[in-house]
Parts: C-alpha cells; sequence; structure tokens
C-alpha cells in the first residue's frame, strides 16, 4: 500500500494515541450509565440520520461509544475482544496505521448512514458487534490466524475461526436483508468492511495469484521428475536388459570403466571398457 506510507511519511506523527483504549473505556462508561442512572442515554448517542438533520450532531461522534446491544455478558465479552484486538493491531501497525485504518471505517459508516437514512445500529450483527468494529475482528484474525482467544474466558478458540464466523454472520444477513428486499440493507451490511477490503483485498489478490502459480510451478516439476525417472533400477550397458526385464538377473558395476556402467551377468566379463565415454579393448 504505496498511498499509506506516502501518507505516514507526510503526516506520521498525526494521530490518537491508544485510540482503542479510549473507545472502550468510553463505550463502557456509556454502558454502566445507561444501566444505572442513565436508562435512555444509548438513544442519545447512536447515529441516527434524522436525529442528525435536527441539530444533533454530536451523534456524530458519539455512535462510536455505543456498545452493542445484548445482555451484560456479550456486553462485556465485545468490550473486552476490542480492547485486546485494537492494542494488538496498534502495536502491529503502529498507532497511525491503525488511526487510518478505524477512521475509514469511521467515515464510511458516517457517510452511509447518512445517505440511505438508516441508523448505524442496523449495521450491528448478531453476535452484539458494532458494525465500525467489525473490521477490526477481521483484520486481527488475517494478520494472526492461529492466535488463541478464550470464550467465555474458558474455551479456546483460534482467531481464524472468528474470521469465518464473521463472514458467515455477514453473508447470512446480506442474504436476509436480500430476502427481504432491502438493497440499502445489503449495502449497509459490507459498508463496515471495506476498510478490510482496502487494506487487505489487493495483497490477498496477490497471494492467491502466488500460490496458484507455485501450485503449477510444482506441477510442472513434478512432471518433469517424473518424465526423466527411470523405470528400473540397473540396466546392462551392453545389451540394455533391467531389473524390471529380467528381476532374477545379477547386475555388477565394472571398477575398470569410467563413471558408473553396469552389465549383467553375461557381460560384466564380456565387454568393451568405457573410458571417457569411448570403448576401449
Amino acid at each position: 500500500m504505496k498511498w499509506l506510507y506516502k501518507l505516514e511519511r507526510k503526516y506520521g506523527k498525526c494521530y490518537i494515541p491508544n485510540l482503542m483504549a479510549i473507545i472502550v473505556f468510553g463505550s463502557l462508561a456509556v454502558y454502566l450509565l445507561s444501566a444505572t442512572v442513565m436508562p435512555n442515554l444509548l438513544s442519545m448517542l447512536y447515529l441516527d440520520p434524522s436525529r442528525v438533520m435536527k441539530g444533533e450532531i454530536w451523534r456524530l461522534i458519539t455512535f462510536v461509544f455505543v456498545p452493542g446491544g445484548g445482555n451484560s455478558i456479550l456486553v462485556i465479552l465485545n468490550l473486552y475482544f476490542m480492547y485486546a484486538i485494537g492494542m494488538a493491531l496498534e502495536n502491529y501497525w503502529g498507532s497511525f496505521k491503525f488511526n487510518v485504518y478505524f477512521f475509514i471505517g469511521y467515515f464510511l459508516t458516517i457517510i452511509a448512514c447518512m445517505l440511505t437514512g438508516i441508523p448505524d445500529i442496523v449495521m450491528t450483527n448478531v453476535l452484539s458487534i458494532p458494525g465500525f468494529s467489525i473490521s477490526l475482528y477481521l483484520a486481527y484474525a488475517t494478520l494472526c490466524p492461529d492466535a488463541t482467544f478464550l470464550l467465555f474466558f474458558i474455551l479456546p478458540i483460534k482467531a481464524k475461526i472468528m474470521l469465518y464466523i464473521n463472514w458467515a454472520i455477514i453473508i447470512l444477513q446480506a442474504v436476509e436483508f436480500l430476502l427481504h428486499g432491502s438493497f440499502l440493507g445489503v449495502i449497509l451490511t459490507f459498508v463496515p468492511v471495506i476498510n478490510y477490503l482496502i487494506f487487505f483485498g489487493p495483497s490477498t489478490v496477490k497471494e492467491r495469484k502466488a500460490r496458484k502459480n507455485n501450485v503449477i510451478r510444482m506441477k510442472d516439476y513434478k512432471k518433469k521428475m517424473n518424465a526423466n525417472k527411470k523405470p528400473y533400477t540397473h540396466k546392462c550397458t551392453v545389451c540394455g536388459i533391467t531389473d524390471i526385464d529380467d528381476p532374477d538377473m545379477d547386475f555388477r558395476y565394472c571398477g575398470e570403466c569410467d563413471g558408473k556402467h553396469a552389465y549383467c551377468s553375461k557381460h560384466i566379463k564380456n565387454h568393451k571398457h568405457i573410458k571417457n565415454n569411448k570403448s576401449v579393448d
């Protein structure tokens, strides 16, 4: 991604450090307030285009602090995974690249919701993962497929399994919207993963092409090896009989001939010695 490297060289110092920690702890505070003293808080913060157009512009920022729906266990699990994954990505990429990845998804979510008039809560999937954070799961699972998480702090699950689960949920949600004739819903389903496709799409295509070329080269190599491979172990230099023609034939190598020349029992003492590929008496 040359554009990203150029961007980092020019604006590499412009980023928010510990961005994921800010969002996760902000989301935790919002959840605790909504669960105790301000039960209507979430409805005041999520991205609702109709409310934004009426002047509630704070929703353009506060929607990232709205935790996914569901019960307390799902909310805590999602916040835990978001924090662990977000901090891991920031350490892996660096703060600037992580900020670019996150804010591409952030601005695309705002644009999609404002153009369609549909609230961002539609993008929250069945696992109660907020739409803008789905791409974080996909990015981490792609970079660290063998990393292991403890689901419910008990069951070990590899990151690549999370990748498959998230893609399956995305596709199923898109199909569900499609069956109900909601093409806008289909678009909003894929909006949260556009930044993932921008970052990983080109490299994935290159890797698949390289893998395909490697497979083709390996097949060609095996064909050549099989073509050049001799079906026999020993062959008489004089008469050409092989151990396949006569499994009981005894073969010997002549010590006076240059190179490795095998002879059957009939010609081991009855042949012209080969010196530098020339027969001599």
